[in-house]
């Protein structure tokens, strides 16, 4: 290992903590009801601008704010993404939520699914088909918002059911998708389905990437991501199937305690660590060790918000209200998450490290460096 591979890991691991040790205090100081509420309402609406922000423009557009110094670039990025983040949860709140005070799990319900839905068009479909109508990096950006919100509205309306809260004071029938399944069962395999998609970014898409080089058709969309779609649907299903199926999980302990805690951990991984480059090894051993190294972080990380939860608020486990599931799950993924995105992302890890920003590109190109 390098000396500036051992300084890397040293900032990722520093900035980790803080930024982890931050996320806990806010999500401690606030009342458990508004951060499962309000809290996560305004800022998982702000998750998929961020996926596009950091992953499709890679914090470079747009040129004005990549060009800034920090901090000011980093709050420049963060002032875009609230301001579009908090029209879109306006918007759900009005349309989805129809308005209620304090949101109810409609509208809250769809904000999350529409987190997997963009990753799953940023990560096996690499931004596909919006890329090959899309001549500019902001009009592409602006597909994906409104292709991943559309598709999981149509999905919300078709596969969400929430008959079962019908004696709950906030149901509301008109608000109500009555779809094919119970809700958390689609918003379950949703979530357990971006383990398999962060999976394959730090396998660096092995063995799709195996069989691109002996068949270079599978090395273009559409034919490459239906090929990781179907990996992923199969890794997810047999999740589902072990957990679900074999150990009669609840589908929401499942969801929180294997699915949220798996790819939080993974997501330091990615995010904090940037994907451990250091780690030099060849496929699929690296990504079997980043794998392994995420699960142990996960289930630390899981001891530690637990630990604060219970120690805070005393809250239960289990249903019918999962407060200390809901706690957890927004605690990791909507406040400790979009916190880690915006430090390493457009803070650039400023002012642990200065970094030069990535030069900002006046087309789409075929490079979104999404993965």
């Amino acid at each position: 290992m390098s000396n500036n591979d051992a300084v890397s890991l040293r900032t990722g691991g520093l900035a980790a903590g803080v930024v982890i040790v931050g996320a806990l205090a806010l999500s401690a100081a606030l009342a458990p009801d508004f951060l499962i509420g309000w809290a996560t309402l305004g800022l998982v609406a702000m998750v998929p601008t961020q996926i596009v922000i950091s992953l499709v423009w890679q914090s470079a557009y747009p040129k004005f704010i990549a060009n800034l110094p920090q901090p000011w670039r980093g709050l420049g990025f963060m002032l875009l993404n609230g301001l579009l983040g908090g029209a879109i949860g306006y918007v759900a709140w009005a349309v989805v939520g129809g308005g209620s005070a304090p949101p109810t799990p409609f509208v809250n319900m769809y904000l999350i699914f529409a987190v997997p839905v963009m990753l799953f068009l940023v990560i096996p479909l690499q931004a596909w088909p919006c890329s090959r109508f899309c001549r500019s990096p902001g009009s592409l950006g602006a597909a994906l918002i409104v292709s991943a919100y559309g598709l999981a509205y149509l999905l919300f309306r078709l596969l969400f059911n929430f008959d079962f809260m019908a004696d709950a004071p906030f149901y509301a029938v008109d608000l109500d998708p009555q779809g094919l399944f119970m809700a958390w069962q689609p918003l379950v395999l949703s979530i357990a389905a971006v383990v398999p998609m962060l999976a394959l970014v730090l396998f660096d898409f092995w063995p799709i990437s195996v069989l691109a080089g002996r068949y270079p058709a599978l090395a273009r969309q559409p034919l490459s991501g239906l090929l990781a779609s179907v990996l992923v649907a199969g890794v997810t299903l047999a999740l589902w199937g072990y957990c679900v199926e074999l150990l009669a999980m609840d589908i929401v302990l499942f969801m929180v305690r294997v699915c949220v805690t798996l790819n939080f951990g993974f997501f330091i991984i990615l995010v904090m660590f940037e994907g451990m480059p250091s780690l030099r090894l060849p496929q699929p051993w690296r990504g079997l060790l980043l794998c392994l190294l995420g699960g142990g972080l996960a289930m630390l990380m899981l001891f530690i918000y637990q630990l604060v939860a219970v120690g805070r608020f005393a809250l239960p486990s289990g249903g019918p209200g999962y407060p200390l599931e809901l706690w957890l799950a927004s605690a990791m993924l909507a406040v400790s998450f979009p916190a880690m995105v915006a430090f390493a992302g457009y803070f650039q890890f400023w002012p642990m490290a200065r970094r030069a920003a990535p030069a900002a590109k006046d087309d789409t190109g075929n490079d979104k460096r999404v993965s």
